[in-house]
């Protein structure tokens, strides 16, 4: 599974640009990765770039914070978590009842 958007946010966004590619990850079979690119407008090249996986959701919501503002932090967010997050994570516990 690969997906990936990309966002022209402008002044709003250091570069401008951020694009989002969401794949698996080939060391964990079953798990997702989010890599987070932050583009120049005018050339498109990349300035900066994080990769998080589900456990990270708060360094993730962080990161996008600090390249753009509020509202377009938490649309990448939604975005992110109707793709990539949406998944059921099976969590077993020690002398847990069934």
């Amino acid at each position: 599974m690969k997906r990936t958007k990309t966002w022209k946010i402008g002044e709003e966004c250091e570069g401008g640009i951020v694009q989002v590619k969401v794949s698996g990850n080939d060391y964990f079979p079953g798990s997702i990765t989010v890599k987070i690119l932050v583009k120049e407008w005018e050339t498109g090249k990349t300035l900066s770039s994080q990769v998080f996986g589900r456990i990270h959701v708060y360094k993730l919501e962080s990161f996008l914070n600090q390249i753009t503002t509020h509202y377009h932090a938490s649309r990448i967010m939604e975005w992110i978590k109707e793709n990539a997050f949406t998944y059921p994570v099976l969590v077993t516990m020690e002398g847990a009842r069934s």
